[in-house]
């Protein structure tokens, strides 16, 4: 029976001043060098580059070229000893790192730096200190930076760009376009800048992105002009090309109608207005006759250079359908099923067939894409439309537009769901199709760490024809799914997985999608209004139809609980758990596929705790900042139960969700503690300490620590489940073992705000802790119902 979950908002938490206990960390061994001829060699490399870049910069500057206040070198060393800065006396006062550039060996890096010229000397001091001085411990000074130099040069243009391979294969000839990175300096004025690019004849397309620590500019220029860059501006960080957005497409060939058989099982209510999803796409037909009532043309808009909303290329129009009324193929099937519908859609154009953005920046279609929906109420979202490449989960403008879109200057009341992106079914290895899954990484923007990436599984695994057969099995990942398998150690990227369909195989035709394994949406075509889909583009059009459902029951929950209860309800599939690494199972699916009931409702036998609250996560010390608050949770807990059930099987799942302000510059891009603005994590007590021993181990405050974390006791593992900003874990245990576990913490973790001026940042994080207690045989409910009344004395309703 369908019961309300248990929203607590802020009550329960306690404030506690918070100090971490250090981890101990046993780092590389440092190169051993001789210390006068490693002095030496790092003192003339370094002269001779630096040299040889002003003599060429000032060649370029008798040729009427502009010239930046520095140059740029590449210090090769050691990729495991790389510097998040040179030292305090640096940043734009002398020398700042702009990119870090693997040499494509296991230990080499590139390190580019830009050194201003009235600074040139910085590195020297450093270089005599190190081969003369000791600190107090008697370790060479500046040791960490100066020993794992190998070799300094001049920078070349190869070296700011992407890779040096992808540079030298653009064509001489011609005009493209390209994303140019700069890190903020007081030189860099928007003034500057366009009067630089003006002289080199490099054309400003659009205004530029704006984050914390960096702007990125959308130019036009030929190759000989970007070669002209870093003799000519300062604070470089990266010049990247600029890739068109592509659309995820299934291939849509079975049309089926039906479309008024269906419209006559539908109800649209008059409630829906007041949850709207917003479709980020291609635009809509609203003219279809099962999508007119949840669409008026007062929500239908564009954020690029075009006039007409209307879908012109056949993908928003299925992407609605899906969001509106879910797999049209579940409604066909069942004649006698009534569907009511509590929610309806607004739709922004950001994508058309044919039409090039060549002057449109798309970050900054995303941000503006966002707010016009939100402006028409639409707090949920969902776009399909990606980068063609990816980048192996490091942050782009794009990605960092829709982080920054997201958190909404720390409002955090938005939901957008993104596609992970499809796999080219034509590479698809039919014998081993997870390995091709495995090999095509997430596309961009789905590596934000605010959206809710949606990657594909399948329950259709049955085909009339027996000619073909489905590559993936029941319950299976999806073979159109990409995932985040090469990442390495990065965010676990899909978050969840929806239906996406199957792939066909045939021993003559090969690998294609097939229409009885594809879903059944809405069709831009009125003529033939139905038509088949697929891939992560459809999971994601499901994906928010779940978040509209789960929003409509539980209204009063924030977005940041919608996002929470998606995961927190996730499954693994029987078919998913054969992947036997969490890690690799993670990569490829999240957490799994979102059990509907459990994320709209609470039952006799699993019973929900909703928490919202927000966390200083830093303070003011003595001579810099210091961590703030941890809050801590003594929950209502129905403990004389648990204890009656004894030896019972019972499970505890906790999902702890929150937004980050981005920041991707390099220290962003190169350092997951950089990019975020502040992190949290979660803790709970162990059945066998006490309450002081649990604020002990986690809180240096509370007194010295002597109980550990018990870390097999979770299935996915500290470190595993706090890369990403929706945390979610859970412990199997004895009904008994529970009993003694109602304790947690919330409490912060590094972000680039502990080192900046408190007062310039937010630095309050608003989060979403979701307590889920399941039982086998015993049903639960009604004793947290009463363990919370007795508790706050507040009734919780009863759902229907």
């Amino acid at each position: 029976m369908h019961k309300k979950h248990f929203f607590l908002g802020n009550n329960i938490a306690e404030d506690y001043d918070f100090s971490p206990w250090n981890t101990p960390f046993k780092g590389e061994q440092l190169p051993q060098r001789d210390r006068t001829a490693h002095a030496t060699l790092v003192r003339e490399c370094y002269k001779a580059a630096i040299a040889h870049a002003i003599a060429c910069q000032e060649e370029r500057n008798k040729q009427g070229f502009p010239m930046a206040n520095g140059v740029y070198v590449d210090i090769e060393m050691d990729k495991k000893f790389i510097p998040v800065s040179l030292g305090k006396q640096d940043g734009h006062g002398g020398a700042t790192i702009m990119k870090v550039t693997d040499k494509g060996n296991e230990s080499s890096v590139d390190v580019t730096v830009f050194v201003k010229k009235d600074k040139k000397n910085w590195l020297d001091k450093k270089v005599d200190d190190y081969e003369k001085k000791n600190t107090p411990k008697g370790i060479p000074c500046n040791e960490k930076i100066i020993a794992p130099i190998n070799n300094i040069v001049a920078t070349d243009i190869r070296t700011l760009y992407v890779s040096a391979a992808e540079f030298d294969a653009i064509p001489e000839d011609g005009f493209y376009r390209y994303e140019l990175w700069l890190s903020h300096s007081k030189e860099n004025t928007d003034e500057t800048i366009e009067t630089t690019l003006l002289q080199l004849g490099i054309e400003k397309l659009t205004e530029p992105l704006r984050f914390d620590g960096v702007n990125v500019w959308l130019i036009g220029a030929s190759k000989q002009q970007l070669c002209s860059l870093p003799f000519s501006l300062g604070y470089i960080e990266s010049i990247r090309p600029y890739k068109e957005p592509s659309i995820l497409i299934g291939t849509n060939t079975e049309n089926r109608e039906w479309s008024e058989l269906i419209k006559n099982q539908i109800t649209f209510c008059d409630d829906a207005e007041n949850v709207i999803v917003g479709i980020l796409d291609s635009g809509v037909n609203n003219a279809h006759e099962l999508l007119n009532f949840s669409l008026p043309d007062k929500r239908m808009d564009v954020a690029i250079g075009v006039q007409d909303a209307i879908d012109k290329t056949n993908h928003g129009t299925g992407m609605a359908g899906l969001a509106l009324l879910g797999d049209l193929t579940d409604i066909a099937y069942q004649r006698n099923m009534s569907v009511d519908v509590h929610h309806s859609l607004s739709s922004i154009k950001i994508y058309e067939e044919g039409y090039e953005t060549l002057k449109e920046f798309y970050g900054a279609v995303i941000e503006e894409a966002v707010d016009k929906a939100s402006n028409m109420g639409a707090s949920i979202q969902c776009m399909a439309i990606t980068d063609e490449s990816s980048y192996n989960g490091i942050a782009t403008s794009s990605s960092a537009a829709l982080d920054e879109s997201i958190y909404h200057q720390g409002l955090c009341d938005r939901l957008v769901l993104v596609s992970a992106g499809n796999v080219e079914i034509s590479g698809v290895d039919s014998n081993n199709y997870i390995e091709s899954c495995k090999a095509y990484t997430v596309k961009s923007p789905a590596q934000a760490w605010n959206a809710l990436t949606v990657g594909a599984y399948t329950e259709k695994a049955t085909i009339n024809n027996p000619a073909y057969r489905p590559l993936a099995a029941l319950g299976g990942i999806s073979p159109y799914s990409c995932s985040s398998f090469p990442w390495k150690e990065k965010r676990n990227k899909p978050d969840i997985v929806m239906e996406g369909g199957n792939v066909a195989f045939h021993n003559i035709y090969k690998e294609t999608s097939h229409p009885d394994l594809s879903l059944v949406t809405t069709s831009n075509n009125l003529q033939e209004p139905l038509e088949s889909f697929c891939a992560t583009s459809g999971a994601t059009g499901l994906a928010a139809r779940l978040a509209a459902r789960i929003k409509v029951e539980n209204p009063q929950l924030s977005m940041l609980s919608i996002r929470g209860l998606m995961i927190h309800s996730a499954q693994w599939t029987d078919e998913m758990k054969r992947i036997n690494s969490i890690e690799e199972r993670m990569s490829l699916c999240g957490y799994g596929v979102p059990d509907e009931d459990i994320a709209l409702f609470s039952n006799e036998k699993c019973a929900t705790y909703i928490f919202e609250n927000h966390l200083k996560p830093y303070t003011e010390g003595d001579n810099c900042n210091i961590y703030g608050q941890m809050h801590y949770y003594d929950l209502p807990w129905p403990k004389e139960l648990l204890e009656e059930m004894g030896s019972e099987d019972v499970r505890i799942r906790i999902t702890l969700s929150y937004y980050v302000k981005p920041s991707p510059g390099y220290t962003g891009r190169t350092n997951k503690y950089r990019y975020p603005s502040a992190t949290l994590r979660f803790d709970l007590k162990t059945a066998t300490e006490t309450q002081e021993e649990f604020l002990c181990r986690r809180n240096k405050y509370e007194g010295e620590k002597t109980t550990d974390n018990e870390p097999d006791r979770w299935n996915v593992k500290q470190q595993r489940r706090e890369r990403g900003t929706v945390q979610s874990d859970w412990i199997k245990c004895t009904a008994a073992d529970l009993a003694e576990m109602d304790k947690i913490v919330v409490f912060p973790g590094p972000g680039w705000w502990k080192n900046r001026k408190l007062t310039n940042v937010d630095n309050v994080v608003s989060y979403s802790l979701i307590v889920a207690i399941e039982t086998k045989e015993t049903d639960i409910y009604n004793a947290v119902e009463a363990a919370i009344e007795n508790r706050i004395g507040i009734q919780i309703a009863q759902g229907t």
